[in-house]
């Protein structure tokens, strides 16, 4: 029987190798293609910082991350991620304000009069859930106090406060778990304050379940304190994947799974069939097949779509488990300059959000001081780039080395969003010397993440998930497991992608707890 195959290179496949390697265990990792990372990508950028095409901040109150970081020798390498400032800037139905402008309902282009928790669309949602779930504000500032306090039992209590008052909210008359996200904010908001949350939060209004949202929200602090890391987010799956071969595990690149059967009967060992794929993701139409009694299936919902099955070796609930959640498409334009001008108008670093199709732009992210993420759109908004989709990439003589391996954009695209951040600043600036895009909207990431369908978030789905084999515990001879950020509290998230591993690895791979708190 062979030893422990994890698939997937991303954070998660990456935690869990390492964790069941130094746990003695035989382990090789699978990945399609030939870097670590999956959705977290960092491309350095010419002159220092790096534009950060995938994750790009972590909340400091993410205890077993941070512990994790400090385990392998990245605490020292957190930086500051600075987001929204006062002086950033909102630009709606036309009308340019600063962000500190929110707090006169006089200075913005919207009716929505004084309201109890602030007139921006964080306040605006605020209001929204706490018409939804009674004590929603006090109980997560409770919450949070006791985290940051390292009060546990304090921490519990909230916690199990906030889920009876969750578990006892009705919407319009219906059970908060069956209605979406948008049916709580139309409950609670009128118009013009929908307006103004659709417009100006930066991220276009998902369609998800309510439930599984507000637990989100609940468990990001009301002040989160954001982080990044000075060599790049992917400084981190990095130090993983190097930690994992430093103790004796194997990586084999450029190999996709696309079936998996029992090598010789039901609840046996399975038989993995991979394409190799070259460096282009091109399919060579060779096959390499590998026996293994464990798998960790450490993928995203796309991928796991795609691997034939054969009868048995998954329970049968598993299509429909898959369908939970919804895929998000994002994507980040990156725009270099010869020099920051938006200084001049006030601004230095941050984030500034806009109706106009770029939604949201940061300022100097990454610690690179002329870059600008000029354009992040998200969900049905990111459409609206697939008409730059063809013709030649930008280039700008000299500019060609400013990204470092990063993905070209549309030469279309970059003079559009340009022209819309002149008109957005009412500035004349110099066209950008350099940029690069990234579409997490196509393969072979289809998704840049995901969230719950209504009605689908549920502790005995996400568990079926982590564990989806219909038969073979391992006593028989086979264990399949999960690894993804998909079908957790928090998807989409470094957090919730490490929290499910320790999960599989504890509970079901017998793993102990690892020397830094999780």
């Amino acid at each position: 029987m062979g030893g422990v195959v994890v698939i997937g290179a991303g954070v998660g496949g990456c935690y869990a190798a390492f964790r069941l390697v130094t746990g003695s265990r035989d382990v090789t990792l699978y990945e399609s293609g030939y870097r670590v990372g999956g959705r977290i990508r960092s491309v350095p950028v010419r002159g220092g910082g790096w534009a950060e095409l995938g994750a790009m901040r972590l909340n400091r109150e993410a205890a077993p991350v941070m512990a994790l970081l400090d385990h392998l020798g990245l605490a020292d390498s957190l930086t500051p991620f600075p987001f929204g400032r006062p002086e950033n800037f909102v630009k709606a139905r036309g009308n340019l304000i600063r962000q500190r402008d929110f707090a006169d309902a006089v200075r913005i282009p919207y009716a929505v009069g004084k309201r109890s928790h602030g007139t921006d669309a964080d306040g605006l949602t605020l209001e929204a859930v706490e018409s939804a779930v009674l004590g929603f504000g006090r109980l997560r500032e409770t919450y949070h106090r006791a985290v940051r306090e390292r009060r546990p039992a304090d921490a519990a209590s909230a916690r199990a406060r906030y889920r009876t008052a969750r578990g006892t909210a009705v919407v319009r008359g219906e059970p908060l778990e069956k209605v979406s996200w948008p049916q709580v904010l139309a409950a609670a908001l009128d118009r013009e304050a929908l307006r103004l949350v659709a417009d100006t939060g930066g991220y276009d209004v998902h369609t998800g379940g309510a439930a599984p949202w507000i637990d989100v929200l609940f468990h990001t602090p009301p002040q989160a304190e954001y982080v990044t890391l000075s060599g790049g987010m992917q400084s981190l799956p990095r130090a993983l994947h190097s930690a994992f071969e430093a103790a004796g595990g194997r990586t084999r690149w450029g190999r996709r799974l696309c079936r998996v059967a029992f090598a010789d009967r039901p609840g046996g060992p399975y038989e993995l069939t991979f394409a190799l794929e070259d460096r282009t993701g091109r399919d060579t139409g060779r096959r390499e097949r590998v026996r293994a009694g464990t798998v960790v299936l450490a993928l995203p919902q796309d991928a796991l779509r795609r691997i034939r099955t054969e009868p048995g070796i998954v329970g049968p609930s598993w299509r429909d488990d898959l369908e939970a959640v919804e895929p998000v498409r994002a994507a980040k334009l990156f725009l270099a300059y010869d020099e920051p001008w938006w200084r001049a108008c006030g601004v230095e670093t941050g984030r500034s959000t806009t109706d106009l199709p770029l939604r949201q732009l940061w300022y100097a992210p990454g610690g690179a001081p002329r870059l600008l993420l000029a354009a992040y759109p998200s969900g049905p908004s990111a459409a609206f780039w697939d008409r730059f989709g063809a013709g030649p990439p930008y280039h700008v003589p000299g500019g060609a080395d400013t990204f470092d391996g990063g993905p070209p954009a549309p030469a279309a695209a970059v003079a559009h969003a340009h022209r819309l951040l002149c008109h957005m600043h009412g500035v004349r600036a110099r066209p950008p010397v350099a940029a690069c895009r990234q579409d997490w909207g196509r393969p072979p990431y289809p998704a840049a993440w995901h969230i719950w369908r209504t009605g689908r978030a549920t502790e005995e789905l996400a568990a079926r998930m982590r564990a989806p084999a219909s038969m073979g515990a391992p006593a028989s001879g086979g264990a399949l497991y999960v690894v993804s950020d998909c079908w957790t509290p928090d998807p989409g998230s470094i957090p919730g992608t490490l929290g499910c591993a320790e999960q599989v690895l504890r509970e079901h791979l017998a793993l102990p707890r690892p020397p830094w708190p999780t």
